[in-house]
């Protein structure tokens, strides 16, 4: 295959990749997390998109937002004390926008796919282990599931493999 073809196939997936992920998502890694009433002001996520926003399982180290996407789509959000989203998970029929819940790091993700996709790893669930972001992605229509984080936004003392189970 020449390097064209190749690249013409990346821009495909990407593509579609970005035409699935047509659910809104509402956290951002790195940014305030979406709360109940200043999500519709704050976020770049129309509140008609999200059915609730719930507090769950405070703790001294970090707070758990979940939200419900009008699409069905779970995602849930992981803050600092400070307010800073540092972990994102999703689970539900619907991938996510990505790009809306990765923000400023889905350069690092877009990078790391094109740069999996050139070593010939086509398919399956996504798995990126980079010094910034930490990526696990997978499932099939109507069943989608994953997780990101910011490995340098995590507290001091958590154990982040405990915290996303």
């Amino acid at each position: 295959m020449n390097m064209n073809h190749l690249l013409n196939q990346l821009r495909l997936l990407l593509g579609l990749l970005l035409a699935i992920s047509a659910g809104a998502a509402t956290a951002t890694l790195g940014q305030s997390p979406s709360v109940a009433g200043a999500a519709a002001a704050s976020s770049a996520v129309p509140a008609a998109k999200m059915q609730a926003t719930t507090p769950v399982a405070p703790s001294s180290l970090y707070t758990l937002h979940e939200v419900q996407l009008e699409n069905g789509t779970s995602v849930r959000e992981y803050a600092t004390p400070a307010g800073i989203v540092f972990a994102v998970s999703w689970q539900g029929p619907v991938l996510p926008d990505l790009s809306a819940l990765l923000g400023t790091y889905f350069k690092t993700f877009k990078l790391e796919t094109e740069r999996a996709r050139a070593a010939g790893r086509r398919g399956g669930p996504v798995s990126i282990e980079h010094p910034d972001l930490v990526i696990q992605s997978g499932g099939r229509m109507r069943n989608f599931y994953g997780h990101a984080y910011a490995p340098a936004l995590i507290p001091a003392g958590l154990n982040i493999k405990d915290v996303l189970q």
